[in-house]
């Protein structure tokens, strides 16, 4: 009797309380170190039923607010989901997937999380999910308007907000104005700005964005980004720290085409993300923007090869149309043991011998030939550089890449896209999708950060987005240049490869030689990771420097099985180690105009005893000093970095030649 008397109590609570409206769900990592609230308004006073978020980080049973009040909600040209909403259900889920790529940080992930879906329904009745990841590492959310619909629907404002606690600061860099080359995400970081604090132009912030906040790191990007949308930027006000989502500009691609995203139903968004730890080394190392990424759709990728690239245009512009030099480039290749060498503008007007014949002798050298081509198409300008207009127009595409892939060209660099806009958002993955039909890589420039579309399409390698080595000739980037390597680390690169262009000893002008030290320079091709790493120097740079230093540019690899962060802070230092199989390579870089002493733990090795050979600062900016020891996962070492120096050391098992 007593049993039955409980059923019937739980019944009972259940009748009363069935239609009583939910109005808070909490969604916690696997670990529970992070938790994410959601909740409609529709308490006190405020009774409209929009949605908002706030992110927790949990230590020792305390819930630290990371993320305030943080608003949710679409506005379509028909339809709004900002209030008036209708809650129907709720499903959670686990994300639990292992998966490969072919180039990164980390080549075999797991993606491990939480996932809420809160299904509504606006005052009209129309459908719309809110759904929810939590992480270890991070949070992310999107929506998806589940229902089916064959006519076009126009999104006119995303509410969706960053709510940061206005105590804190961040590193982030201002969104470009209309340029012949931008907006490229290349205007460059600013350092240890206030929260909140506007940009020194209307355009807004670009991502990725970083803040440290209450004893907090968090990185602010976002992923997946499809055909169904555009690129987005944070807006250029942010009152009491609330960064919002916004649209391209109607100025970009010089007016074309429309700032506001289109599709039919059913419709997601890309994922807004934000990494979240309490060191830097989980904002470094963190796959997340991979994890939230579709799933590889190339099916076979074997074909698909990482690797280094010997580069003419950056030590001569005009290089590209003349046959000998570039045969010098691809003959330094071959002896290096590089993979690729690249061809770069103007090589249709090639004298001297034609791009096919290049391709011949590259061939016999074993060194794959990857071509530059202008974007072309209405979103860009530069008329003067060429070939244009054979990646726009998808049947001239299509024909050029078949008929390159016949020579023997292994991939291509297209430059110049200066925009977010949804149809240009499409070229970049029509691109991928044909180059991947043709059995090529890609490397985009003068493009977007990467937003996932490395794991969905492995054939693209690397992306520029970044103001790299070929900025040392313009806008006095050699002083910036000491610090801001010293934040792409903690930015730029955490999102997937960055061409960087890097370790350049040579100056790029008389007039504008580096500052950072050749082994701070050295150390780049460690530090920063590329699927393919165009090394930019000239032939005679490489060959100025010692012996060993090459040997130690041949072996380097560029697809990584693992990454150890091991200090640093963005803007001053930053040291890491990585892994290829059971060799390490480890560098840091300084990046004040400070000498400083530095203390190296090598607890990231496995067990066992091992050989490192190591490149430091010399007596100047302009020379190494070697050393070659002894090494376990108990060893520790006090380095000294000159300023703006560097060094890096490779390291390998003691039953393995360290030649």
């Amino acid at each position: 009797m007593k049993k039955i008397m409980n059923l019937l109590l739980i019944l009972f609570l259940l009748f009363i309380h069935c239609d009583k409206p939910a109005n808070s769900w909490i969604l916690s990592s696997p670990d529970r170190s992070i938790q994410i609230q959601i909740e409609t308004r529709s308490a006190g006073n405020i009774s409209d039923n929009s949605i908002s978020y706030k992110v927790f980080k949990i230590e020792n049973q305390t819930r630290n607010i990371v993320l305030e009040q943080s608003r949710l909600g679409i506005r379509m040209q028909s339809r709004n989901y900002l209030n008036e909403l209708v809650y129907i259900s709720q499903e959670k889920s686990r994300i639990n997937e292992s998966y490969e790529m072919v180039a990164g940080k980390r080549l075999k992930n797991i993606n491990h999380g939480n996932q809420l879906k809160l299904k509504f329904k606006n005052q009209k009745g129309h459908p719309v999910q809110f759904i929810f990841r939590a992480y270890n590492d991070g949070i992310a959310f999107r929506y998806l308007f589940p229902d089916t619909a064959n006519k076009m629907f126009t999104i006119k404002e995303e509410l969706s907000s960053f709510n940061l606690p206005e105590d804190g600061q961040c590193w982030i860099q201002p969104y470009d104005t209309i340029g012949t080359w931008s907006p490229a995400y290349e205007y460059g970081y600013l350092k240890d700005m206030p929260v909140g604090q506007e940009p020194p132009m209307t355009t807004g912030w670009g991502f990725p964005a970083l803040f440290h906040i209450n004893d907090s790191w968090i990185l602010l990007t976002e992923s997946d980004l499809n055909r169904g949308y555009c690129g987005s930027h944070l807006a250029a006000e942010a009152p009491d720290g609330e960064y919002r989502i916004e649209f391209p500009h109607a100025w970009e691609a010089y007016g074309k085409w429309d700032s506001y995203p289109s599709s039919k139903l059913p419709w997601k968004t890309p994922w807004r993300v934000a990494i979240i730890g309490n060191k830097l080394e989980t904002i470094v190392e963190s796959k997340l923007v991979s994890h939230l990424a579709e799933p590889n759709r190339i099916e076979q990728t074997d074909w698909i090869k990482p690797g280094k690239a010997s580069w003419s245009w950056w030590g001569d512009h005009t290089s590209g149309k003349n046959f000998e030099k570039l045969k010098n480039y691809v003959d330094f290749a071959a002896e290096m043991g590089w993979r690729y060498s690249l061809v770069d503008a103007d090589w249709h007007i090639m004298e001297g011998g034609t791009i096919q014949e290049l391709v011949k002798y590259a061939n016999q050298k074993n060194v794959g030939i990857l071509l530059w081509y202008n974007s072309g198409g209405p979103h860009t300008k530069v008329m003067n550089a060429g070939p244009r207009d054979k990646m726009y127009d998808p049947v001239i595409r299509k024909k050029e890449m078949e008929k390159i892939s016949n020579w023997g060209i292994q991939g291509i660099k297209v430059d110049f896209f200066q925009s977010g806009k949804q149809e240009v958002i499409n070229l970049y993955l029509d691109i991928l999708q044909d180059a991947a039909k043709h059995k090529l890589v890609v490397n985009f420039h003068g493009c977007t950060i990467p937003r996932g579309w490395q794991r969905t399409y492995p054939n693209l390698l690397t992306l520029e987005a970044v103001r790299g080595a070929e900025l040392y000739g313009y806008h006095k980037f050699p002083p910036r240049a000491v610090w801001l390597n010293n934040i792409y680390p903690y930015t730029r690169n955490v999102l997937g490869s960055m061409d960087y262009t890097p370790v350049t000893f040579s100056d790029y002008k008389p007039e504008s030689g580096h500052i950072t030290s050749y082994a701070h320079e050295l150390a780049l091709s460690v530090i920063f990771e590329s699927g393919i790493m165009h090394l930019a120097d000239r032939i005679e740079g490489y060959k100025s420097v010692p012996p060993g230093v090459l040997d130690f540019l041949k072996k380097v690899p560029v697809a990584w099985d693992e990454i150890f962060f091991l200090k640093g802070f963005p803007a001053k230092l930053t040291v890491i180690a990585r892994q290829k199989g059971k060799e390490y390579y480890i560098a840091g870089i300084n990046g004040e105009m400070r000498e400083k002493f530095i203390d190296i733990k090598y607890d990231f090795l496995d067990p066992g005893k091992y050989e490192i050979e190591m490149w430091l600062d010399g007596s100047n900016s302009r020379s190494f000093k070697y050393e070659q020891k002894t090494i376990n996962a108990g060893t520790k070492d006090r380095l000294k970095l000159i300023k703006a120096g560097g060094f890096a050391g490779r390291i390998v098992p003691i039953n393995q030649s360290i030649d």
